[in-house]
Formats: C-alpha cells, structure tokens, sequence
C-alpha cells in the first residue's frame, strides 16, 4: 500500500502520458471510448471462424457460444506497423518471433499507440532509466492448445518448421518480452500475473518504480486473449459465465437479474512519466497516480468475501492513510462490476461500508466489453483517465434494475459532469486479488 503525493515532493510525482487500447468496442482508444459512451455493446454470437472447437463448445453449452472478440487480423497489421518503427535484425524481428501469437500483436498494438499518444522518442525506451511493467493473466492458451493438438492429433503437422515459439508463446512473459525486444530495453521489467486484476497491479507497480527513484518513464499495461475452448469450456464449469442465449445483453453488472459474464479479449498500455520528466519534454498528463495497493481476500481460489470486508479495508488504507492535500471522496468510481452475484454484492457491500450513505457515482464497462480478464484492469484504468480528461461518467451497459442489494449509485447512461477532479478505480480477481488505485486530473 502506498500514498505516492506524500514520499518524496512534486518532482517524482507519476503521470500518464499516454494511453494504447485495443478492445472489442474498437480498435484504437478513441474508437473503445466513443462506442463505451454510446452504450454500444461488442458481445455477440460466436462463429467458427472466430474460435476453433464450436461444435464441442456449441454442444456442451446448449447454445451458440457468445463472447466480445477483436479482429486478430487488424490487430496483426497493427503490431507490425509499430515493430516497423524500431531496427530490428533477423535475430531480434518481432515478425519472425512474435507476431504468430495474438497475445503478442495485442499489447504491441497498444504499445504503439501509446507511445505516439505520448510522444515519447523510441531512443528512451533502450534507457536504464526506463522500466517496463506488462502482465498476463495466463500464457498464450492458443499456443498451448495448438501444441495439444500436435501431440494428440495425428492429422496435425508437428510443425518443425515452426517459429520459436517456446519463449515467445508459452511463457505469461512473452508480451513484455516482445517490448523489451523491439525496445532494446535495459532498465527494470517485470510480469505481473494477478489474474484479472493484473492490469491495476502492474500500474501501481509501475507507478512505484518511477515514485522511488529508479525509472523516469515506465511502460506498463497488459494483454488477453481467452476466447478459446479451454477458457470457456472451465468459466462455464465454475458457473460463472452467463447462460444468457443473447451475448449483447447478457452481462448485467449490478442488475438484479445478473447471471454471469461473456469474455472479451484485448489490451491497454500506459506511458508513465514522473513529473519532472515530463515537464521536461513538454508532456501533456492525463492524470496522476495519487495512491493504490492491493489487499488479498482469503476466502477461496475463485470466490471473494460477499460482506466486502477486503474491499472496505483497501479503500481505508488507500483513502484515510495519506496526506491531507488528498480529497478522499473521488468524483466517481469505475467498478470491476463482473455481473456475478458474489462479487457484484462485494463491490458494493465495501463500498458501502467506506462511504456509507455518499457513495461517489460509479460505472461498470463489463456489459459493453465483455470480461478482458488479464486485460481488464488496464483496459478499465483507461477508461477512467479517460473519463476524467473528458469529464463524463460512462453508462452501465445492460443496467435496468439495480438489485436492491447493491446500494451503489450506478449511472444507467452516460453523464457529463464536467469538471471532475479524482476518480478510483477497483479491481478483483481469482486467487483473492483486490486492487485499487486514485487518480486525479
């Protein structure tokens, strides 16, 4: 747990600088971020050209599969035209050594976008001062279930003229591997696998590395691409998938009705910059990072404590252990908002425990995206800066009752409330990960 305004003064207070996202509302962050406000959901039927075993999927849910893809296509034109941008040689080409997994064009693809946002010269990607945060929630499923294939399958090719793919495929850390490569990188770097809190958690360890000292500019975001029979073969075991025959309107964060999730794919990646070296070079921010941490709920591998007690302690530790400068009532809240039961009712009991009656307005993306899994804390956190530099809450998608349960002020439509100062944002995931972070305009 940390409060970055009050460690060390202005100079190394962290920034974002720049934003990258892919997700299954568009393919850039402009895009993700007007369909987001339309209230334009991406979640649809799923056909054979989008994932392999339908048939076996198609039997063993008694409907259609339903999910919130991206074009791979697009996204693979994307990652190259960024890798373009660096020298490479034969043994470093991100054509030859990464691009044949999705994972790896995603967060490249982002990673792009980012550093254009942010205007950031590629020279200072290769500085020691430079650190790089990128996490995974898992390895690549799609490379592990084509190795299953050739194994099993003798009809499959063994493939020996394959790319190496061991490194770059079936390791969580070949999405930052593929930056570090492109970037000749030689600062810190690390892979953060918090299931689908990873991309809150690699943001606040990355805050972290710049607020100490060590890093002037860190890269850091994360990257999912599950739409695959393994992953939706084991959410629709757990339960925990919706059993909705629509997908566009079978998420419903916080409805009364709510009976799981779809599962989207995609990836965000941030610029951040401590303040001194932004100003340096003239950066426009897009927020700082105030405070954060993350607590762990003891309660099972994949449930959360449904009082909210774990959410409620993050929020005291976060919000009342700082320094006075900082408003502990944020303008709003972008919420995990996963559309199970359990974890919506936790959510909103910590909520409203921390804030009791004045609980700030807050949004959930999940029934417009689809659950990004390893990708939804990023791509979330991104849409609160996002939020904050536009001054608009989003609308929940799918929201028509609010379960009485859930004593939280979700808005139903997108609200322009301009101007909006702070914002949290809260993240959960499998294995007890509670996560949350405060930032302000």
């Amino acid at each position: 747990m940390f409060t970055l305004s009050e460690q060390h003064g202005s100079d190394r207070d962290v920034l974002v600088t720049g934003i990258g996202m892919i997700t299954p509302l568009g393919m850039d962050r402009e895009s993700s971020w007007q369909r987001l406000l339309a209230g334009d959901p991406a979640a649809r039927e799923l056909t054979a050209a989008d994932i392999d075993c339908f048939s076996q999927l198609e039997n063993l849910l008694k409907r259609t599969p339903g999910g919130a893809p991206v074009d791979h296509s697009a996204v693979a034109v994307h990652a190259l035209a960024t890798a373009n941008r660096f020298p490479t040689t034969v043994e470093t080409s991100f054509a030859e050594h990464f691009s044949h997994d999705a994972l790896n064009n995603l967060i490249v693809a982002a990673f792009g976008e980012a550093i254009e946002h942010a205007n950031l010269d590629i020279t200072e990607l290769a500085s020691q001062r430079t650190g790089f945060v990128v996490g995974t929630s898992k390895a690549s499923l799609r490379a592990m279930e084509s190795e299953w294939k050739r194994c099993f399958d003798d009809s499959v090719s063994s493939g020996e003229d394959r790319p190496h793919e061991w490194q770059t495929s079936f390791m969580p850390d070949a999405p930052l591997s593929a930056l570090l490569n492109l970037s000749k990188a030689t600062g810190p770097a690390s892979c953060p696998v918090a299931a689908c809190a990873t991309g809150l958690v690699g943001v606040l360890q990355a805050a972290a590395l710049i607020h100490s000292g060590q890093c002037d500019v860190c890269i850091t975001g994360s990257a999912d691409a599950s739409l695959r029979p393994s992953v939706l073969a084991a959410f629709h075991r757990l339960g925990v998938t919706s059993k909705s025959a629509a997908p566009a309107t079978a998420c419903r964060p916080f409805n009364v009705d709510r009976d799981g999730f779809v599962v989207g794919e995609g990836a965000a990646v941030f610029v951040l910059e401590s303040r001194r070296h932004a100003e340096q070079r003239h950066a426009c921010s897009l927020g700082q990072i105030v405070s954060g941490g993350w607590l762990t709920d003891p309660t099972g591998i994949t449930q959360i404590d449904a009082s909210g007690a774990t959410v409620a302690e993050l929020l005291r530790r976060m919000l009342v252990n700082h320094s006075p400068a900082i408003d502990d009532h944020p303008d709003f809240i972008s919420l995990h908002g996963t559309g199970t039961e359990t974890n919506d009712l936790a959510e909103a009991s910590g909520l409203r425990q921390y804030f009791g009656q004045h609980i700030p307005p807050a949004f959930a993306t999940k029934g417009a995206t689809g659950h990004l899994l390893g990708a939804a804390g990023s791509v979330e956190f991104g849409f609160t800066l996002l939020g904050l530099r536009d001054g608009i809450v989003p609308g929940t998608a799918n929201l028509s009752e609010l379960d009485p349960d859930c004593l939280v002020s979700m808005t139903e439509r997108t609200d322009r409330q301009s101007p909006l100062k702070t914002a949290l944002k809260l993240s959960l995931g499998f294995g007890g990960h509670v996560a949350g972070c405060l930032i302000r305009r």
